[in-house]
């Protein structure tokens, strides 16, 4: 049947009409939503369980330099229990915790007053995270060095504390951290310990002149917290330096130090996969003295967790005595630590910890009760 000329040109109308509303519409319409990124849904940290409002103190001189840094962030990544997980490398999520760091700051104030002939130095060391972690995890309420600068204002003015942030921002390039574990490495250790000596006016041999060595296939704690096959895969190997200096330890059970056992400073030869980061003086001991070759009289107390281990061999360099006390361990738990540095001739003492360490109740309950006594 054909079409009349009238009803062609209503057509026409009718289509031309519809045509305006669809180009109206798109014009119009809001843009379309971004699709939304894989599920990062951040579980509270069982390390720093507080997610206080992040007023900021002044830095004081000593607080760690702001990062002007261009970190790289490769690959895609998931959140597993509070850990970050990259295809080769994982780490601890990082949230600043006000209260408990000026708790921490509080309790070296309070064995500083004790002790105001000493010494006494704090070094907060940042986690990997800080340096290699996507920007939302290492800025604003998770940065590192706003979380350091808070208790590092607080300490009293006896006592010294020490930049690690900038000192390890400077070598991000290097092997720093393990990728499997969330311990730093013992190269890592040895910029935190050139910064402890800088602040000093101690000298420090370059790493060149260390006797070195490692141990291959070390597969950490952040394997076993998330049982990552890409982890499991991609090992880390464990860098040691031999002490640059004669020197002897013997580990002990109580202050007393009656019960003493020979320390390997460095151990060599451990075979066990996820145990190499225990070739730094035997782990977690009670507490050890190490006597070296140096003839200064100098003797420093290092007051720590796991993180403190791998730069003690450092220390060995600088000082005739060095003594190493785990707060946390049996045997340690209840002795008076002013009582024991005193009657030991201790003349500095160092608090090292990771930037966890504030917010681990057992860590921060075992440091009260052995400065409190």
């Amino acid at each position: 049947m054909k079409l009349t000329n009238s009803r062609k040109l209503i057509g026409s109308i009718e289509m031309l009409l519809a045509a305006i509303i669809i180009i109206f519409a798109v014009v119009k319409a809001p843009d379309a939503p971004a699709p939304k990124p894989a599920d990062t849904t951040v579980e509270a940290t069982t390390q720093a369980p507080e997610s206080e409002s992040q007023t900021q103190p002044e830095a004081t001189t000593e607080a760690p330099k702001p990062s002007t840094t261009a970190f790289a962030q490769t690959g895609d990544y998931q959140i597993t229990n509070s850990i970050i997980v990259f295809p080769d490398s994982a780490m601890e999520m990082y949230s600043i915790a006000k209260t408990r760091l000026g708790e921490y700051a509080a309790a070296i104030n309070t064995f500083a007053a004790k002790v105001p002939d000493k010494k006494v130095y704090c070094m907060l060391v940042p986690t990997r995270i800080a340096f290699y972690g996507p920007k939302e995890y290492r800025t604003g309420s998770h940065s590192a060095p706003d979380g350091i600068n808070i208790a590092y204002s607080q300490l009293s003015p006896s006592v010294t504390s020490i930049d690690a942030y900038s000192a390890l921002l400077q070598h991000t390039d290097d092997y720093i951290y393990f990728r499997t574990d969330h311990h730093w490495t013992a190269r890592g250790a040895y910029y935190a310990y050139s910064a402890f000596c800088d602040k000093n006016g101690l000298s420090h041999a370059p790493l060149s002149a260390y006797q070195s060595g490692r141990l291959d296939n070390f597969v950490g704690t952040m394997y076993r917290y998330t049982n990552s096959e890409n982890l499991k895969n991609n090992p880390d190997y464990v860098e040691y330096f031999m002490p640059i200096v004669e020197a002897s330890g013997e580990f002990y059970s109580t202050p007393d130090m009656t019960d003493g056992k020979t320390l390997r400073i460095i151990s060599t030869n451990i075979t066990d996969t996820s145990s190499k980061y225990m070739c730094f003086i035997q782990g977690d001991k009670p507490l050890e003295r190490i006597v070296t070759s140096n003839q200064n009289g100098k003797k420093i107390l290092v007051i720590k967790e796991s993180y403190g281990n791998a730069m003690v061999p450092f220390l060995l360099e600088n000082y005739n005595e060095v003594y190493v006390l785990d707060p946390r361990q049996d045997g340690v738990k209840d002795m008076n630590l002013t009582e024991f540095v005193n009657n030991n001739g201790i003349n500095e003492i160092l608090f090292i910890n990771y930037l966890m360490a504030p917010s681990n109740s057992k860590y921060m309950t075992a440091l009260n009760n052995i400065i409190n006594k």
